[in-house]
């Protein structure tokens, strides 16, 4: 009886997975945008934002990386990967660098004012590190 009502209790728990977070450095000039704008950076159509120039696009490793791209792009992670093996065939670009922790993003973003990353979490107070768009997936 105990194993019924604890798959009751999961089924019936909301769901509720965790923001996702566009972020640049304070430095940047980069304000906030639109899915759309982020989608056209990371799927490689625009390498500008609001008439500024991105540099350095961070990309993610795992579920962070599926979640982000369903949700800005509404492409499965393969779909994704298929699009930018054929754009490097073609060899006309370079898929984003992937870096596995939030940490990572945050320390390239420093030393970078003209990149761009999205994390897990969101940036401390005072940390360098700005949110240009909140997706809620």
């Amino acid at each position: 009886m105990k194993k019924y009502l604890s798959l009751l209790l999961l089924l019936f728990t909301p769901y509720s997975a965790a923001g996702l977070f566009v972020v640049v450095s304070e430095q940047s000039q980069i304000n906030v945008f639109e899915v759309s704008d982020i989608a056209d950076v990371y799927l490689g159509r625009s390498k500008v934002l609001d008439s500024l120039y991105i540099n350095q696009v961070i990309d993610r490793k795992g579920e962070l990386r599926r979640r982000f791209f369903m949700s800005v792009t509404q492409m499965r992670e393969s779909q994704v990967n298929a699009y930018w093996a054929k754009l490097k065939f073609s060899g006309s670009m370079r898929a984003p660098e992937q870096v596995e922790a939030d940490s990572s993003v945050f320390e390239k973003l420093l030393a970078n004012p003209q990149a761009i990353g999205y994390t897990s979490e969101r940036p401390a107070v005072n940390s360098g590190i700005k949110v240009v768009l909140e997706i809620n997936d």
